[in-house]
């Protein structure tokens, strides 16, 4: 056997045990998006949603460093967006018309902010520059927007604009 032979077969075996190792994250995004349909949300939406969040997070995983740090957080992260719809929907408000607006709207915003701030906690924690604050914020307003899709595309702007906000000061201040 040759020595390129070898160092072929021994890249690809690395390459496939990363694949896999980061392939674990696949359950926490189904769970996710599992959670948002279960409460009544859009299934074509948090789908697609989902479609975009799973490679996107086995991608960061895969990649390494800073960035794929930062997957398991910006999921964790996401769940308080997620979460902020679904509780107003636990306890009894009902989202259709302008009622949705009032207060699912603004749910949304908080939760993204709440995601965003805690980002930043842990960007400053964990020591992670631009990279993983950018990889965090984008994982987790995909799960989050999951939550807020029942908003429409103002839940998750208003979620999303609540990310942006909640984590520019770490954003503003990450090391390169």
């Amino acid at each position: 056997m040759e020595a390129t032979d070898l160092a072929s077969r021994a890249r690809r075996a690395y390459e496939l045990g990363r694949f896999s190792r980061a392939l674990r994250v696949a359950p926490f995004v189904v769970a996710a998006a599992l959670v948002a349909i279960a409460c009544g949300r859009p299934v074509a939406m948090t789908c697609a949603l989902g479609c975009a969040l799973l490679p996107l997070a086995v991608g960061l995983l895969m990649r390494g460093g800073s960035a794929g740090r930062a997957v398991g957080p910006g999921l964790g992260a996401g769940w308080a967006a997620l979460a902020m719809p679904l509780l107003l929907r636990t306890a009894g408000h009902a989202c259709f018309g302008p009622s949705c607006m009032s207060l699912c709207l603004p749910a949304c915003a908080l939760g993204g902010a709440l995601s965003g701030a805690l980002i930043g906690v842990l960007a400053r924690r964990d020591g992670g520059g631009l990279s993983y604050v950018v990889a965090a914020a984008a994982i987790a307003g995909l799960s989050g927007a999951m939550g807020c899709s029942l908003g429409g595309a103002f839940g998750i702007l208003g979620m999303a604009a609540g990310v942006v906000a909640g984590s520019a000061p770490v954003l503003l201040t990450a090391r390169r």
